[in-house]
């Protein structure tokens, strides 16, 4: 669903008029339900490692640059992996890495801080000292929602419900319905959207003992 299609799914539950385009900002409903979305856009994002923010950085390093910069991070994110030329890097503190900075092969990593827009920024140890291929895998949060053609890439319903329950919140009940009751079905929505994305990805989710 995009943008201006979740702002109307809550204002129509809302017995409310429809908004026209997302643009509009004269309509403290309206309003409301463009904040209620993103609230909710964030919340579902965090309750599960989505596909659909799954990210792969792939990037070569440079003759004495230690630090890179991974795009599209400002919103948040999760790694779960590092390669250096196929092998996996261990992460570290940034502490024991600054310590005592040597060139070669990269072969351990932290995290030490952000750019000026929050992307974050990974630090290899050793500074390279030539160009190795680096593979980064995780998640990252994706930029809320503004225009009214943004494209919702996670699950729809729980974020629609999940909108709709801050709203009763804020008025009290909708339909008939109260607020505590919207965010049980929000609540379910979310399960049942994890189970499904989940099989797509098993391996992810079984357990070995070693």
């Amino acid at each position: 669903m995009t943008y201006l299609e979740l702002v109307n799914g809550v204002l129509t539950r809302l017995r409310e008029p429809l908004a026209v385009t997302t643009a509009q900002r004269e309509d403290p409903v309206i309003n409301l339900a463009k904040d209620f979305v993103n609230d909710a856009k964030r919340h579902v994002e965090m309750a599960h490692r989505w596909n659909a923010t799954r990210k792969q950085w792939v990037f070569s390093t440079s003759i004495g640059q230690a630090n890179y910069i991974l795009s599209s991070t400002s919103s948040g994110c999760i790694i779960n992996r590092v390669m250096v030329d196929g092998n996996h890097l261990h992460q570290w503190d940034l502490k024991s890495i600054l310590g005592n900075p040597q060139s070669g092969t990269p072969y351990r990593y932290a995290f030490d801080g952000t750019d000026d827009e929050g992307n974050l920024s990974i630090r290899f140890d050793n500074i390279p000292d030539g160009k190795y291929m680096v593979d980064v895998l995780g998640w990252r949060s994706l930029p809320d929602l503004k225009k009214d053609d943004d494209y919702l890439r996670i699950p729809s319903q729980p974020v629609l419900y999940y909108a709709l329950a801050l709203a009763a919140r804020e008025r009290g009940e909708v339909g008939g319905q109260t607020a505590a009751e919207l965010f049980g079905m929000a609540q379910q929505y979310i399960s049942d959207a994890i189970a499904l994305d989940a099989n797509h990805s098993p391996s992810e989710y079984m357990w070995v003992a070693v």
